[in-house]
């Protein structure tokens, strides 16, 4: 009886109270990754921009404006003030030298100019936004979002939200960390060629709650951001997108790499790289975090969990990143 009174009372408790993501940038089991981190290998190099309203509401007020130098949301990321706002509704749509391609773990992060909260440590300053991918740069598909912040009450100028209860927003973290994302989650279609992504698009998400002008997550919640921002750094600020993951930088067999030679592939215990004018070899987990680097040709993995992992090969002319499998 006391086992069915649990389960009850487990059913009627708010999806928001038990529902969690990963945390913040500097908690255990975060996400977040540094604009430092070796596991970028690219920046964006080139933007579009569709302000939006400083307050959807009021258009009369006019378009955010801050950031009239769009290279700013170009290459490394360059803190709190070189961003580019976006508006109400806002959009940025971003390219890069060479197409993203989708390997396993992140394949791109987004960067925004979010900050803690001083009085409640756990909630951060976080201005939302969606994320879309296209290879073709006309059929965007959007990854799916999830909310789990109250809709009771609107998070007005100067609120803050928990980052544990955001997932593939663009602006889950603060300044200088970036919010990965892996083309895995993005529905297959037909239209998007998950191995060629040309265009990331971010849409700002207008925190308003009312559902006259409010805008709506995956799973259909609406989503709460600190609204109304009525000045000229209105809605998300977009910082920078880091690549992890794309063709300049990874051997499609298709096209024939035979620069390295990784084996054996699977493998047990020890590595072998063959290739010429070695510099380094680096081993990354499935989700981007360098896990040992080395300039030896022949690699002791045996301290390593089985899994997938990515093995990038420097040498002294070219960058070539293999996946290996860990047995």
């Amino acid at each position: 009886m006391m086992k069915r009174i649990s389960i009850l009372l487990m059913a009627m408790v708010p999806v928001a109270l038990w529902a969690q993501f990963a945390p913040a940038q500097d908690k255990p089991g975060t996400t977040a990754m540094h604009a430092d981190s070796s596991a970028f290998v690219a920046w964006a190099t080139g933007i579009e921009l569709e302000r939006g309203p400083m307050n959807i509401t009021n258009p009369g007020l006019g378009l955010a404006s801050f950031g009239p130098d769009l290279t700013v949301a170009l290459g490394k990321p360059g803190g709190t003030m070189d961003v580019v706002s976006l508006g109400d509704g806002g959009k940025a749509t971003l390219t890069f030298d060479s197409p993203i391609c989708n390997e396993p773990g992140p394949d791109f992060a987004v960067f925004e100019n979010g900050f803690a909260n001083a009085v409640d440590p756990e909630t951060w300053a976080l201005e939302l936004g969606f994320v879309e991918v296209s290879s073709d740069g006309v059929n965007f598909f959007r990854f799916p979002a999830v909310t789990y912040v109250q809709t009771d009450t609107q998070l007005g100028n100067g609120g803050s939200i928990n980052p544990a209860q955001l997932h593939n927003f663009a602006s889950k973290y603060g300044a200088f960390y970036g919010t990965p994302f892996d083309l895995d989650e993005v529905e297959d279609n037909a239209l998007l060629d998950k191995h060629k992504v040309t265009h990331v698009r971010i849409v700002d998400v207008v925190g308003n709650i009312d559902p006259e002008y409010a805008t709506y997550d995956s799973e259909g919640h609406i989503v709460n951001d600190p609204w109304p921002t009525p000045f000229a750094s209105s809605g998300m600020d977009l910082d920078a997108v880091g690549v992890i993951h794309d063709l300049a930088h990874f051997d499609v067999p298709e096209n024939g790499g035979k620069l390295v030679s990784l084996y054996p592939n699977p493998v047990r215990d020890r590595l072998f790289v063959k290739t010429e004018n070695l510099q380094s070899v680096e081993i990354y987990n499935a989700v981007g975090q360098l896990v040992m680097k080395t300039t030896e040709e022949a690699v002791d993995l045996s301290a390593l969990t089985d899994g997938i992992y990515l093995v990038r090969v420097v040498c002294e002319d070219a960058m070539i990143t293999q996946r290996i499998v860990k047995q």
